[in-house]
C-alpha cells in the first residue's frame, strides 16, 4: 500500500514517474514517529499476546486493556482486540496502533481478514507514517481489498510527523491494481494553509509516466537599454504521456512586457535497433507588445542509429531574430551563432574504416560574428593494425567552406595523410614513434588554386619510477616521470594557402609533446624541437587518491625560423620556448589548481589560470579564480555561506579587469526546512552588444514532492562553480 499511495500524490502536481516512495530523502534527522517503534518478535510460527483481560473459545481470542499481539510480521495493539481463527479476521478498536516493516498506523478501528492469498483491511479515522520514506498524513478510512485501495478524506506530506506546513488533501483517492489506474477527486495543495493548486479530478497510470500539470515557475527581468521597463514571468507547464516512447510538454509562458509565449518539447525514442531520439521544441509568440513582431525559436534533433554501423544526426536551430535570447528566452546563454548540422556516419570496427558526412549553417544572434561554415565535410579513414602496436592511418578529408560575408575567399580544401605509429610501453618505460606524410589541395572559387605536400616525424618517450614517502602524516606513492621527445616537420611557405580553420595553440603542457603549432590543417608549422618535462604525483596509498600533481616542460628549438599565422617562414627569436606548469593540490577540503605560461627570457609569466577553493559543503565555501590568456584579464569569486541553519547565501562574480566590465555576476538567498525550501537568484549577464540581461528567479521547493523551478539549480551549477545545494534534500 506504502507505494501505491506514495506514486499517487507525487504524480498529482509533479508527474513525477516513481514508484519508490524510499527515495525521498530529507535531510532532517530525529523525525519524531505516530509511536515508539516496536521490536516484532522472532518467533515465526507463534504470535505473543498480553492483556488486562483476556478471553478464550473455540480457539477465538478476545482481548481487553492494554491488548497487543506482536508477530514475526506485525504489531498490533487496542484497547480492545478479537481474534477469530476460523474465518482468520481479526478486530481492533479504542486507540488502536499497528507496525509492520514498512508502515505505521493508528486509528479508533481496525478490521483486518485474511483470503487465500489476499487480505483485506479497513482503517477508520487513521493517520500513516512510512518511516523510511517520512511519507505521513492521515484518512477518515482506508480499505484495501488486496486489489483495490480506496482512502476518504486522505492528506498526505514529507513534513515530520505533526508538521503542516506543507499537504495535500483529496477528499478520495482510489488505487485499482487490475486497471493500473489512480484516480483523486478534489485535489487541493495547501503551502502554510493556503490553497496553491486545485484540481476537482486527476486520473493517472500507477506503473508508468501520467499527463498532468508540472509545477508553476515565476521570474522577473529587466528590459534592454531600449525599453527598461521590468517585466514579470510565469510559466505553467501540462505534461502529455503520449505512449511510453513518446511525449510532449506544452508551456504557457506569460511575459508581462512582451506577451503570451506558447512553448512546445516534443521527444521520441525511435525503435530502431533500439537506439534513435527525436527532440522538437518551439516557441511561439504571436505579436510583441514593443516590438509588435511575431517572436518564435524552434530547436530540433535527430539521433538515429540506421544500423549497427550507422549513426544519423541532424540538429536544427533558428529564431525569428538576433535579440530573442536576451528579449524573450532570458536564459542566459552567451552563444554569438546558432549552428544547424547534418551528420552521416559509418564505423565498421571489424575492418577498421571510418567515414562521414559533414555540413553545418550558422545564424547570428546577440551581434555574433560570422564564421566559416562547412557544407559540406567528408572524411574516410581505414586503420591498419600490424604486430607489436603497429598501426597505421590513412585518410582523407575534403571540407567545402562557405562564409556569409561575399568578400571572404571561399573554395574547397582536400586533405590525404598517412600516419604510421608504434606504441612499445612496459613497467619501466614508453616508446612511441610517429611519421606522417601528407597533401593538401586547395580549390579555390575566384583565387588560383594551391598545393602543399609534407612530412613530419616524432618520437616521445618516458621513464616510469616511484617510491614510498610519507607526505602531511600519510603514507603515499611518489611516481617521477621524465618526458623527452623529438618532433620535426619540413618547413614550407604557406602564404599562398587560405586560413580557414587555423589559429596557434597554446603552450600548454601537452601540447609542447604534440609537434603542432596550430589548430586545423591550414597550417602545419614547421618543428625541428625538443620537448624535455619532468611530471610528478602524490597518492595516498589507502584511498587512491592524488594528493600533488605537478607537470614543468619547455621546448628547445633547433631551427632558426618558424612558421607565423600568415603562413610566412620568419625567424624564430629565442632559442627556448615559454616554459608550461602546472600544479594541482588536493588537502581534504583545501584545492589549489594552477597552470602556467613563464618567459624566462623576461622573466615573467606571459599567461596562467589559477582556482583556490575551500569547500566544506555544497552551502559552505569560497572559490577563487584568476585567468590572463595574453589579452584578457578576468577574476572570478564564488561562494556560499550559511547565515542559520536553515538560511544560506551564494554568490559569483566573473569580472574583466583589462576593461572593466563584469561578465556575469549572480547572487541569492534561500532558506530551508525540514519540509519546504526557498530560493531567491538573481543573474546579470553582460552581452557583446554591451547590455545586460538580468532577470530575478523564484523557487518553491515542496520536498519530495516538486520544485517550481528544477531549471534553477541547472543553471546555478554553472554560474557558481561548486555550489551543487540541493534543496530536495
Amino acid at each position: 500500500m506504502r507505494k501505491q499511495l506514495a506514486l499517487s500524490t507525487i504524480v498529482l502536481l509533479s508527474s513525477t514517474v516513481s514508484a519508490q516512495a524510499q527515495e525521498f530523502a530529507l535531510g532532517c534527522g530525529g523525525t519524531p514517529l505516530l509511536f515508539p517503534k516496536q521490536t516484532l518478535s522472532t518467533n515465526i510460527e507463534n504470535l505473543d499476546i498480553t492483556a488486562d483481560y483476556s478471553e478464550v473459545s473455540n480457539g477465538n481470542y478476545l482481548l481487553r486493556g492494554n491488548a497487543a499481539v506482536n508477530s514475526a510480521e506485525y504489531y498490533l495493539s487496542a484497547d480492545e482486540i478479537n481474534l477469530q481463527k476460523a474465518s482468520k479476521i481479526s478486530s481492533a478498536s479504542g486507540h488502536v496502533k499497528f507496525q509492520d516493516k514498512r508502515i505505521m498506523l493508528t486509528g479508533n478501528k481496525a478490521v483486518m481478514k485474511k483470503q487465500g492469498d489476499k487480505k483485506y483491511t479497513v482503517f477508520e479515522q487513521a493517520k500513516y507514517h512510512y518511516p523510511e520514506s517520512k511519507v505521513n498524513g492521515q484518512a477518515q478510512k482506508i480499505v484495501n481489498d488486496g486489489t483495490k485501495q480506496t482512502f476518504d478524506s486522505v492528506t498526505y506530506s514529507l513534513c515530520p510527523v505533526g508538521n503542516t506546513d506543507w499537504v495535500m488533501k483529496a477528499n478520495k483517492v482510489t488505487l485499482d491494481q487490475k486497471t493500473n489506474l489512480g484516480v483523486a477527486e478534489n485535489v487541493t495543495v495547501e503551502f502554510m494553509g493556503v490553497p496553491i493548486f486545485y484540481s476537482p479530478y486527476h486520473e493517472w497510470v500507477l506503473k508508468g509516466r501520467s499527463s498532468g500539470f508540472l509545477a508553476p515557475s515565476f521570474a522577473s527581468y529587466n528590459e534592454s537599454d531600449v525599453n527598461k521597463n521590468k517585466g514579470y514571468q510565469i510559466r505553467i507547464p501540462y505534461y502529455f504521456n503520449i505512449a511510453p516512447n513518446r511525449d510532449f510538454l506544452l508551456t504557457l509562458n506569460q511575459a508581462s512586457t512582451r506577451g503570451r509565449v506558447i512553448e512546445g518539447k516534443y521527444r521520441q525514442l525511435v525503435s530502431v535497433l533500439n537506439r534513435g531520439r527525436i527532440e522538437i521544441e518551439g516557441h511561439y509568440l504571436d505579436k510583441d507588445k514593443i516590438s509588435k513582431e511575431k517572436r518564435w525559436l524552434i530547436d530540433a534533433e535527430l539521433d538515429l542509429s540506421l544500423n549497427t554501423n550507422t549513426e544519423l544526426n541532424i540538429v536544427s536551430n533558428r529564431v525569428s531574430d538576433k535579440d530573442y535570447f536576451k528579449e524573450i528566452a532570458h536564459s542566459g546563454t552567451s552563444k554569438d551563432l546558432l549552428q544547424s548540422s547534418v551528420n552521416l556516419s559509418y564505423e565498421n570496427k571489424k575492418t577498421n574504416i571510418n567515414t562521414s558526412i559533414f555540413a553545418e549553417n550558422e545564424q547570428l544572434v546577440n551581434n555574433g560574428k560570422a564564421e566559416y561554415t562547412r557544407a559540406p565535410k567528408i572524411f574516410i579513414n581505414k586503420k591498419v593494425i600490424g604486430l607489436g602496436n603497429r598501426e597505421v592511418n590513412f585518410s582523407i578529408l575534403s571540407t567545402k567552406f562557405k562564409h556569409q560575408d561575399a568578400s571572404k575567399e571561399t573554395g574547397t580544401r582536400t586533405h590525404a595523410q598517412a600516419e604510421f605509429t608504434r606504441d612499445i610501453t612496459t613497467n619501466a618505460y614508453s616508446l612511441q614513434p610517429r611519421f606522417n606524410i601528407s597533401k593538401t589541395k586547395y580549390s579555390m572559387d575566384s583565387v588560383p588554386n594551391q598545393n602543399r605536400s609534407i612530412y613530419s616525424f616524432g618520437v616521445d618517450s618516458k621513464l616510469f619510477f616511484e617510491r614510498d614517502i610519507n607526505l602531511f602524516g600519510k603514507s603515499v606513492t611518489q611516481t617521477l616521470t621524465p618526458r623527452l621527445a623529438y618532433n620535426y616537420t619540413q618547413g614550407k611557405d604557406q602564404s599562398a594557402l587560405q586560413k580557414f580553420d587555423s589559429e596557434a595553440i597554446n603552450f600548454s603542457y601537452e601540447n609542447l609533446f604534440s609537434g603542432k603549432k596550430f589548430t586545423g590543417i591550414d597550417r602545419i608549422g614547421k618543428t625541428n624541437d625538443i620537448a624535455l618535462g619532468l611530471e610528478s604525483d602524490f597518492i595516498d596509498n589507502d584511498t587512491g587518491a592524488t594528493y600533488l600533481s605537478l607537470k614543468i616542460a619547455q621546448l628547445r628549438y633547433l631551427s632558426d625560423t618558424k612558421l607565423d599565422e600568415a603562413g610566412n617562414l620568419v625567424a624564430q627569436e629565442k632559442d627556448y620556448s615559454n616554459i608550461a606548469a602546472t600544479a594541482d593540490l588536493t588537502l581534504d577540503k583545501f584545492t589549489f589548481n594552477n597552470e602556467l605560461e613563464y618567459d624566462s627570457d623576461s622573466k615573467e609569466v606571459a599567461k596562467h589560470h589559477s582556482a583556490l577553493s575551500y569547500i566544506l559543503s555544497p552551502r559552505k565555501f569560497i572559490s577563487l579564480t584568476h585567468s590572463d590568456d595574453g589579452e584578457q584579464r578576468t577574476v572570478g569569486v564564488y561562494g556560499a555561506y550559511p547565515v542559520t541553519q536553515k538560511v544560506h547565501l551564494f554568490t559569483g562574480i566573473n569580472r574583466s579587469l583589462t576593461n572593466s566590465i563584469t561578465n556575469r555576476k549572480t547572487a541569492g538567498i534561500a532558506y530551508e526546512s525540514c519540509c519546504y525550501a526557498i530560493r531567491i537568484a538573481r543573474f546579470k549577464q553582460h552581452l557583446n552588444d554591451g547590455s545586460y540581461d538580468t532577470v530575478t528567479k523564484f523557487e518553491l521547493v515542496l520536498k519530495g514532492l516538486a520544485s517550481s523551478d528544477s531549471s534553477l539549480a541547472e543553471r546555478l551549477k554553472e554560474e557558481i562553480p561548486n555550489y551543487l545545494a540541493n534543496l530536495d534534500k
